[in-house]
């Protein structure tokens, strides 16, 4: 067989792998397979009831160890956001912050079993006023 003959089985074989695992992922049906124990997921970032608080929650697979890092700058996360509802470890994670200027963009991580999760790579954003 002729090089470009591997090359086309070869692309032809990589085009269908994209194509399998766009639609196993689209169905849903096994989605939880790519996410492990204490991945974070579901995180909802919602106005808190008090005025100038924040509510971010997210649940995890596994019961693991959760906070969140933030601040004023994606590259400055000197604050730190604890969950005082649920036990040290847990499934379900909530946290609130207060304190905070409404019109200011602010920046988080999640720490989960001392992993950080973010966005891409990146800490999430968000202000009071976006929400």
């Amino acid at each position: 067989m002729k090089r470009s003959g591997y090359i086309a089985i070869g692309v032809f074989v990589l085009l269908l792998s994209i194509v399998f695992f766009v639609v196993f992922r689209a169905s849903g049906s096994e989605e939880y397979e790519y996410i492990k124990g204490c991945t974070p997921v579901n995180v909802v970032i919602k106005k808190g009831e008090d005025e100038n608080t924040v509510d971010i929650s997210w649940e995890t697979r596994e019961k693991c160890m959760g906070y969140i890092l933030y601040g004023y700058t994606a590259n400055d996360l000197n604050l730190v956001g604890i969950d005082l509802k649920n036990e040290i470890s847990s499934k379900k994670h909530y946290v609130v912050i207060s304190n905070l200027v409404s019109t200011k963009r602010y920046y988080f991580t999640i720490i989960s079993d001392d992993v950080t999760h973010g966005k891409n790579g990146l800490p999430i954003q968000f202000s009071i006023n976006s929400l």
